[in-house]
């Protein structure tokens, strides 16, 4: 019974919560995440709307995120090179630079504004 009851404990199951519920008990959902170390889901008409997660979880969930957006900016980067590289064949070395460089700065541009506004909360500018 002991091995049941560990085996348990290491398998988490989130709670799940109306979001009227999770709105009237917050601040003791907030308590069982940290003392649980575990999830809450918060449902909306029967579907999960949002997830209540540990600040450890959240803080590795940023860094996923930040981590796969910049292999995406390096696979983007990647590709414009390469698109440079072979509209530039017929240009010296210097003309051939001088185009590299303003593709990857309007790039750049275009990227950190599609992140700025990605990040923008629905209702906030």
């Amino acid at each position: 019974m002991r091995a049941v009851n560990a085996a348990m404990r290491v398998t988490r199951v989130p709670i799940t919560v109306a979001a009227s519920e999770a709105k009237n008990r917050l601040g003791s959902l907030i308590r069982w995440v940290q003392s649980n170390q575990d999830d809450v889901i918060v449902e909306s008409h029967g579907r999960p709307r949002a997830v209540i997660i540990p600040y450890s979880e959240y803080e590795t969930v940023v860094s996923h995120r930040e981590t796969s957006r910049r292999e995406e900016a390096l696979r983007q980067l990647e590709s414009l090179r390469q698109r440079v590289q072979a509209r530039t064949q017929d240009l010296t070395e210097e003309e051939a630079s001088a185009l590299a460089d303003r593709f990857v700065r309007e790039t750049v541009r275009e990227m950190f504004a599609e992140g700025r506004h990605a990040r923008s909360v629905p209702g906030n500018p």
